[in-house]
């Protein structure tokens, strides 16, 4: 990889970082469940992990996280054990499964593979952590049980944002693609996947 290519990935990298962590800041509208932010910005993401790779969009995620963390709830040391690592897993496997080969069929299995992976890491997470730490929206240290980490850790997470990620990330794939076609080609393995891309969003 030229320097010229590492320099324009972390650009894209940064971008993306801060992209999310100031739209995640201004949509989450003070919502918390279980601790837990709404948060239709996993759309940022989402779309730097099919458009531009996995590290783009894992890395961008997990900066972009931890900044968003600190500006709403505070606590840096609970984003950088659940927050960071389960955004930057989640996003890492989305473009691992979708950059370069992305249909919208195939989007769709890796969406709801890959949130389902990050929502597990954060309802666990935040299960353990609340056995020693308080969660943020409590004031003491109260441990959660198990059913409580599943459904407002883990089906939560996983529900509020599979919606953002199903309709809202493929028309701006598609409309990525279509403003910038050396994109959508190169990108492509084949001119097939590349047709699809068009076909499949419809």
């Amino acid at each position: 990889m030229s320097n010229k290519s590492v320099s324009f990935k972390l650009a894209l990298t940064s971008f993306n970082a801060a992209l999310y962590s100031i739209i995640g800041y201004i949509t989450y509208l003070g919502i918390y469940i279980g601790g837990i932010k709404f948060w239709p910005a996993v759309v940022i993401p989402a779309f730097f992990s099919v458009t531009f790779g996995k590290y783009v969009g894992g890395v961008g995620a997990a900066i972009g996280i931890f900044i968003a963390d600190v500006l709403t709830h505070g606590d840096w040391l609970l984003s950088l054990a659940v927050g960071v690592p389960a955004n930057f897993i989640a996003f890492y496997v989305l473009g691992a499964l979708t950059y370069r080969q992305f249909t919208y069929k195939r989007y769709i299995g890796a969406a709801i593979l890959s949130l389902t992976i990050g929502s597990l890491i954060i309802g666990f997470g935040l299960l353990g952590w609340s056995q020693i730490f308080i969660i943020p929206g409590q004031s003491e240290v109260i441990p959660w049980t198990l059913s409580f980490a599943l459904v407002y850790g883990v089906a939560w997470t996983f529900g509020s944002e599979i919606p953002f990620l199903i309709f809202v990330v493929p028309p701006l794939v598609k409309a990525f693609y279509s403003a910038f076609p050396e994109y959508a080609t190169r990108n492509q393995k084949s001119d097939e996947n590349a047709a699809n891309i068009s076909n499949d969003s419809k």
